[in-house]
This record gives structure tokens, C-alpha cells and sequence, in this order.
């Protein structure tokens, strides 16, 4: 909060929801491991910096298209920037393992995320054997309201072995957003803006992910 010109002005709050890129970081375990290599840079007396990237199309806050799980299906570089930036919901779910339809509640949002007991480890674990996931009851009744993006703060939608919420939420065009750090993430009403690396052709992608909340003008 800070006063201009006779009135008290709160700025736009943003979290950023992305989890940094890191050697070590927590990936799937049949994912590469990310690494940063310096080209060039101080270490070879050089002034310009450059890294080589090492990881995979699913690594850390990423995105997944269609084409993950549907060969032919949409890529990630053919998301319509319509799905991936608008009003957007947090729905706070800590204490629920198994996401289902009947735990979802009031959906006010086309974009849904959600954030969990995962939001604990999602930066580095440990992962426990049960994270918390959707259900497939959970996937179909939010394809059935129309949803164009559903986000969750673990490593995959899924729970441990399965694949269902991803082949009913991709199937239906459903963006999925997975390894969202929601841990500062209030339940409630944002904008969200996600935007995944533009791979042409591409299953999936990292993506750098805002909430944003905006502010108001009153008299001071």
C-alpha cells in the first residue's frame, strides 16, 4: 500500500506459483534430471554468460497438451492463449487425498487449481506414498462444467499408477498444469497467466505461472 496524489493506492498482488529450475530439483523419476552447464561465461575469462539447458518437456510448473497422452492431438505450441490467461480459482483441498466430484464444491472459475497437503513437499519431498490427486469422477465433473485449465501442486493430476484423470481431462481439451507451487496461494478469485515454453510439436512444456489479484483506489 503507498498514498499518491491525496489517495491510498493497493497495488496488484501476484504469486508466482512457478517452482525454480534447479540441478537436484524434485522431478518425475523417469524424467531427466536438469542440468545447467556454463558455455561460456567468467569460468573461461569470457564477459557473456550462457548455459546449456538439460530437461525434460515435464519439468517442474510445465504444462501438458493432448499430444502427452493422444499422439496427434494438440501440442503445446497450438494451446490457445484463451485457456492459459484468465479468471482462475484456488480451491483449497489440504486434507483431501482423493479429489472427487463431490469434494470440488463451488466452482466459479473455467481455470481450477488445486492446492493440497503437496504443497508441503513440492520443492523438494519427500513425496509420500498417497499424494493427493484427482479422481475420475473428479475429471469428468469438471470436463462436464466446461473447465479449460485444471493445475494441482504435485507432481502429476494422477494418483500413484494411474492415468485416468489425465486421459478424461486431455481427451476433453482440458490444459493440465501440474507442479504448482500454490503454498502461498489463498483460496479464492485470480487471474491467472501461464505461459508454457513454445516447442513446436511439443507434449508438453515448462511454464512460468502468475496469480494475479488486482487492487483498488480509495480516497486517503
Amino acid at each position: 500500500m503507498f498514498r499518491r496524489g491525496g489517495k491510498t493506492e493497493m497495488a496488484d498482488e501476484y504469486v508466482d506459483i512457478s517452482v525454480p529450475l534447479a540441478p537436484g530439483m524434485l522431478t518425475w523419476p523417469t524424467d531427466p534430471r536438469v542440468e545447467l552447464t556454463p558455455v561460456t561465461g567468467e569460468h573461461l575469462g569470457l564477459q557473456v554468460t550462457v548455459t546449456h539447458l538439460r530437461l525434460g518437456s515435464h519439468t517442474g510448473t510445465h504444462v501438458d497438451a493432448p499430444r502427452h497422452f493422444r499422439p496427434g492431438g494438440t501440442a503445446v505450441d497450438q494451446l490457445p492463449l484463451t485457456a492459459l490467461i484468465g479468471p482462475a480459482q484456488v480451491l483449497d483441498l489440504r486434507g483431501v487425498e482423493r479429489i472427487g466430484a463431490a469434494g470440488l464444491g463451488d466452482v466459479n472459475a473455467a481455470r481450477v487449481l488445486l492446492k493440497t497437503d503437496n504443497s508441503r513437499w513440492i520443492r523438494g519431498g519427500p513425496i509420500p506414498a498417497r499424494p493427493a490427486h484427482l479422481t475420475a469422477d473428479g475429471a469428468r465433473w469438471l470436463v462436464e462444467r466446461g473447465i479449460l485449465l485444471v493445475g494441482i501442486d504435485g507432481l502429476t493430476v494422477d494418483g500413484p499408477g494411474e492415468t485416468i484423470a489425465h486421459e478424461v481431462l486431455l481427451e476433453a481439451g482440458i490444459v493440465v498444469l501440474e507442479t504448482a507451487d500454490l503454498s502461498l496461494a489463498e483460496a479464492g478469485e485470480y487471474e491467472l497467466i501461464c505461459l508454457p515454453l513454445r516447442i513446436a510439436g511439443g507434449d508438453g512444456a515448462p511454464a512460468r505461472a502468475v496469480l494475479r489479484r488486482v487492487g483498488f483506489l480509495y480516497s486517503g
